[in-house]
């Protein structure tokens, strides 16, 4: 699971939430300001966001305002009481006592339940299955239901050669195969959105005569 880890930048090793949140098996990022929170949830898309405010207090509305902007929608913990919080608690967090770890460990199980298979991830890229969105070198992009699930199916068969006939079939759910321009022209869009270069692709891959192929290893072409 990928987490957001939210806490002061004046805590010691001891008291930090970071290395036991990686024992846990997590991908932990850190982040000490709300600016710097909203940066890393738009460029990472974490699972979640744990807040740790430790002895001091969180203004939470701003915190909230800012990853409102960003409408992922992710959920969000915080490891602490209701003193420390400048708001309410919404539907959208869970508030865990602070020197309990197996609490928080159920806490994020609960509240990721949902999340386990959102998020595809590769290397410079996301693909965000909720919403229909990828995330390429850091820029957005939303993605039309045709290029999602076509996009989907490359993924899921990656490295393997799909033929146009088998994507015709499995995206537009039909076997005529007289005119194949739609499928180029979403292609090209795919392309558009997660190459480098969309006319020179190392990831989405022509094979002549067979079909595409999707590439996790882009040395191999």
């Amino acid at each position: 699971m990928h987490v957001l880890l939210v806490e002061n930048n004046n805590l010691d090793q001891s008291e930090s939430l970071f290395l036991s949140l990686e024992k846990q098996g997590h991908h932990v990022w850190l982040a000490h300001t709300p600016e710097t929170a909203t940066q890393k949830t738009a460029t990472l898309w974490p699972n979640l966001v744990v807040f740790h405010p430790a002895h001091s207090q969180f203004d939470m509305v701003v915190f909230q305002e800012a990853f409102n902007e960003i409408k992922l929608n992710i959920p969000h913990i915080i490891v602490g009481n209701k003193k420390q919080l400048s708001c309410e608690i919404s539907d959208d967090m869970l508030l865990v006592a602070p020197d309990k770890p197996q609490q928080l460990s159920q806490s994020i199980k609960k509240a990721t339940v949902k999340q386990q298979e959102r998020f595809l991830r590769l290397p410079d890229l996301i693909i965000d299955c909720e919403q229909r969105n990828l995330l390429h070198n850091g820029k957005k992009h939303s993605l039309t239901p045709k290029e999602f699930k076509l996009l989907h199916l490359l993924i899921d068969n990656r490295n393997q050669v799909l033929s146009r006939k088998t994507i015709m079939h499995e995206v537009w759910e039909t076997d005529y195969m007289g005119d194949t321009r739609t499928l180029d022209v979403h292609i090209r869009w795919v392309r558009e959105k997660i190459e480098e270069n969309p006319s020179r692709p190392q990831r989405l891959i022509t094979v002549r005569g067979l079909g595409y192929r999707f590439m996790t290893n882009l040395d191999q072409e």
